[in-house]
């Protein structure tokens, strides 16, 4: 009789102990979010606005839907959407879940076709955003976007500053460094901050960096 209640007390343990191990990646999915391919009716979407077959960007299999789950402004657990390359997809998620550990905020993270493809005005929304087939502003040389190498984070509060040029405009309270210095507002990425070292210690580049403009932004692969 004590053989068979210590014989089911221990098989009780055991299935407890193998329950936790089996929850434990769930919470670990929830929290880093998931990869995967991008639908057939949002690459439909994506086509001339976000993705052109004239231009060489990656194909469609060379890309990855994220799922991300991140602390929206208003303090609340937020689902989001990112479009990178397959090759940083992990990598991307491994940031992404560092993020939400450390608290930091984000305003909206939604693929750039809901945009119209247009960087503006997805900056303007102040939306987090990567891939988008399109060329450096100004030039026809590829944007690190177009390649799926690239992220903007809340463009609001990070602007890309160029002597007295700012974008997106709504972004001026934010494009000095004394102004960076003196806010608390949430979605301020700082040198000393959660975001820059979350990317920098996985090899990534910060446009807050760069010396003839500063794009506070922009985190690429490449540095670029």
């Amino acid at each position: 009789m004590i053989k068979s209640i210590v014989t089911s007390a221990l098989i009780g343990l055991s299935l407890c102990s193998n329950a936790a191990i089996a929850e434990q990646p769930v919470e670990i999915a929830i929290l880093r979010g998931s990869h995967g391919p991008i639908p057939d009716q949002m690459w439909a979407k994506m086509q001339d606005l976000s993705w052109h077959s004239d231009m060489p960007c990656p194909t469609r299999e060379e890309l990855s839907l994220l799922t991300v789950p991140y602390n929206g402004f208003d303090g609340e657990t937020k689902e989001g959407k990112l479009i990178v390359a397959v090759s940083v997809a992990d990598d991307m998620l491994d940031i992404m879940a560092d993020l939400k550990a450390a608290g930091f905020q984000f305003r909206l993270m939604r693929p750039v076709h809901e945009f119209l493809g247009e960087d503006l005005r997805s900056m303007t929304a102040n939306n987090t955003s990567a891939f988008n087939c399109r060329f450096i502003g100004g030039t026809k040389r590829l944007s690190e976007h177009a390649r799926g190498l690239a992220i903007d984070i809340n463009p609001v509060q990070n602007p890309y500053v160029r002597g007295d040029y700012t974008s997106p405009p709504n972004g001026r309270a934010y494009d000095t460094r004394k102004e960076r210095a003196n806010t608390t507002d949430p979605g301020l990425i700082l040198a000393d901050g959660a975001v820059v070292e979350a990317f920098k210690s996985r090899g990534w580049g910060w446009g807050g960096d760069w010396s003839s403009s500063k794009d506070y932004q922009h985190f690429s692969k490449s540095g670029n």
